[in-house]
């Protein structure tokens, strides 16, 4: 796929919820085997009740996740050589925060070359799909 020329951009989502659950405990001052212990909703309410420490902690996720994941202007990332980024960021209801972001990928077709080869070739079509399966997952590993 990174042979063809142009750029690509991704949409993703980020919601580091289980890795802020044990930063927030760490910033928050509370033992990790007590944090381990609570429940879902004490966790929640300790989270709610601690937005500052959230924050910092989404800070750290999203800026360990450009740098380490996409390594903006630097080489290649999990994603390619990411030329340009784009994020905004949300709260959820239960006062989380998450990202959604957009990733310009350098040597891709833009979105309207792409749908053409998608239809002009199946087995392109096919590649992309194994390899965007592949690479996108909703949950940590294990």
């Amino acid at each position: 796929l990174t042979h063809r020329l142009g750029t690509l951009a991704f949409f993703v989502t980020l919601n580091p919820h289980d890795v802020t659950n044990i930063l927030v405990a760490h910033y928050g001052g509370l033992e990790i085997s007590w944090w381990c212990r609570m429940t879902a909703y004490e966790c929640a309410v300790f989270i709610a009740s601690h937005p500052a420490v959230a924050a910092r902690v989404f800070d750290v996720v999203i800026c360990g996740f450009i740098d380490i994941v996409v390594k903006y202007d630097q080489r290649v990332g999990l994603f390619g050589k990411c030329i340009g980024y784009y994020g905004t960021v949300e709260a959820q209801g239960r006062g989380t925060l998450h990202c959604h972001m957009l990733l310009w990928v350098q040597g891709h077709p833009n979105p309207e070359r792409l749908q053409t080869m998608m239809i002009d070739d199946k087995h392109f079509k096919d590649l992309l799909f194994t390899w965007l399966e592949d690479l996108i997952k909703c949950e940590l590993p294990g």
